[in-house]
């Protein structure tokens, strides 16, 4: 092998690196019931939406009820 590398080998070597990466992630979401090639047609969601969408299953509500509770604003249910 070469010491020194052209920039369109280089170029060509990372392209298929990230390709690598990409369908080995796309597999290990595959396994959770996530497909990757699938578009999407929402909005992508941000950090913050993500992170409030887990604090929330984590605690057993609701984003809405996690968002109201935060500023708040308390729900009771139908009892």
């Amino acid at each position: 092998m070469e010491e020194n590398l052209s920039l369109a080998e280089l170029e060509r070597l990372l392209e298929s690196k990230r390709d690598q990466d990409f369908q080995n992630k796309k597999f290990a979401a595959a396994l959770k019931g996530v497909d990757l090639d699938e578009p999407g047609d929402k909005e992508s969601a941000t950090f913050e939406e993500v992170k409030r969408r887990a604090d929330a299953k984590l605690r057993g509500v609701s984003a809405e009820e996690l968002e109201f509770a935060e500023i708040g604003i308390g729900i009771e249910g139908d009892d």
